[in-house]
């Protein structure tokens, strides 16, 4: 297989990766395909899609770090006897 043909094949892997669920290895085969200098702007763009379906949602973060936040809050209160 050429190199050119090897570079039209990489989105179509890039989407049978993020159906079957490998995110990791569609997120790396995208960087691939952005590193690319001789990728068409239609490749580039598709690879920029993957790579921004797959941007963890701001507001998930948030939550997250926000609940992470409170536990420790509790246990720190509970460790030092609070409620008593």
């Amino acid at each position: 297989m050429s190199p050119k043909e090897r570079a039209r094949a990489r989105p179509d892997k890039m989407t049978a990766l993020l159906s079957s669920g490998d995110h990791r290895e569609a997120a790396r085969v995208a960087r691939a395909l952005l590193a690319d200098p001789g990728v068409s702007a239609e490749e580039r763009a598709r690879a920029s899609s993957v790579m921004a379906s797959l941007a963890p949602e701001k507001v998930a973060s948030i939550a997250g770090i926000l609940g992470v936040v409170v536990a420790v809050a509790i246990t720190i209160w509970a460790c030092l006897g609070g409620g008593q």
